[in-house]
């Protein structure tokens, strides 16, 4: 089964604002899923919606695109974090 991904999940594999990445799907710029009213983005789109960025007359930097696609790969590898275990386990450090 493919992975699934939040707007948070994506917006923090691209380095931008969920709020972006919200408008992004309301806007149909990039493909996703409303269950409710909660967004969900698949892999393969995310990579498709990051691919057609590249062909845009303002393409992602290197370094962005490098980013994306170590995010990318590490969504494979079960190697992340949600945005909500980070604001967890940064809410305990605080305590």
């Amino acid at each position: 089964m493919q992975e699934v991904l939040t707007p948070e999940e994506v917006a923090g594999r691209l380095k931008m604002s969920p709020r972006t990445v919200r408008d992004w799907l309301r806007k149909g710029h990039l493909t996703g899923i409303k269950l409710g009213k909660e967004w969900r983005v698949r892999e393969s789109d995310l990579e498709a919606f990051v691919e057609q960025r590249d062909a845009d007359e303002e393409p992602l930097s290197d370094d962005d695109l490098t980013a994306v696609r170590q995010g990318i790969e590490a969504i494979r590898q079960g190697l992340f974090v949600t945005l909500e275990e980070y604001d967890r386990k940064r809410t305990a450090r605080r305590r």
